[in-house]
């Protein structure tokens, strides 16, 4: 009796294991490489809250930061670690202002570090404070606000784009990376766009391809607050053979690229709206690859 009992128990368990592992599986075919998917709402996305004002106005040692002309900006204070002189090879570019540096730091897409890299890249500017703050951020007249995404992969891989890494972000953990201190970690690191001071949290999600297709949904919440025309499309990949790279919302065509260098855009958009489900279809040819990222502010 007792052996039946015991045999209709390791029965039951291994039934029970194997549905959980079947559904595990399942569940897992269901991530966006697969194609059809819905990406429902996206992670609670970046919090956007502005840096302390003695980190951007004037001190004692330091000028201010001309917030008029800046967008996004990112910042961290660091309690302990380096001195002035070790952040130097983060920088291109720099002016030494005796208790702070003023300077710029390239991002490489390939996570290369300095003047020499592979990929594109984007020069940031950044500021270094001896009091241990750290500010980097993008001029809103000079500066495409669709650089914010930082994929930070080679281009043939696919996948999402991060939760919360940024450019800005990236920039600051360069500075961190040629001190030999540990970076705390992008979501860690505070953000703020001064262009748009009401919005509280920014959100970012798309799929990067490499000779495929994918399609997939988002609906924004009815009820969620968007600030007016803060949506953003930043698109970018390249072709050959004349396959053409597309990327259509909605059956509208929104971006196309025939040609053989690797390139972005920026593409600003309020078409999308709330309550509604809307579909992204992302095509990319035989030895293409292609990037996007949708970029929205909410209050």
């Amino acid at each position: 009796m007792r052996s039946t009992v015991k045999n209709i128990v390791i029965f039951v368990m291994g039934a029970v294991i194997a549905a959980a592992l079947m559904f595990l599986a399942l569940n897992m075919q269901k991530e966006p490489s697969q194609g059809t998917n819905s990406f429902g709402t996206p992670s609670q996305g970046i919090s956007l809250t502005a840096p302390a004002a003695h980190a951007v106005e004037a001190t004692a040692t330091t000028p201010p930061l001309n917030t008029s002309r800046i967008s996004f900006i990112a910042y961290y204070q660091r309690t302990l670690g380096w001195t002035l002189a070790d952040t130097v090879p983060a920088f291109v570019s720099y002016f030494d202002g005796g208790n702070y540096y003023d300077g710029l730091v390239r991002v490489w897409d390939s996570g290369s570090i300095g003047t020499v890299g592979s990929g594109t890249y984007l020069d940031v500017k950044v500021r270094v404070r001896a009091d241990g703050w750290i500010l980097a951020w993008f001029d809103r007249f000079e500066d495409d606000p669709g650089a914010i995404v930082y994929w930070g992969h080679q281009l043939h891989q696919t996948g999402a784009p991060p939760s919360y890494s940024t450019t800005l972000s990236r920039a600051i953990e360069i500075v961190f990376s040629v001190t030999g201190i540990g970076f705390p970690g992008h979501n860690m690191i505070g953000m703020y766009d001064y262009s748009e001071p009401s919005a509280t949290r920014l959100l970012v999600f798309g799929h990067s391809i490499y000779a495929t297709t994918a399609t997939y949904y988002y609906t924004i919440p009815a009820n969620s607050t968007m600030v007016p025309i803060k949506l953003l499309i930043r698109a970018g990949g390249y072709s050959y053979y004349g396959y053409a790279n597309t990327l259509r919302v909605d059956d509208g065509l929104v971006y196309q690229k025939t040609d053989t260098y690797w390139g972005w855009s920026t593409f600003e958009t309020d078409a999308w709206t709330k309550g509604i489900q809307h579909v992204v279809a992302q095509s990319s040819g035989s030895y293409c690859c292609s990037s996007v990222a949708f970029i929205m502010w909410t209050g």
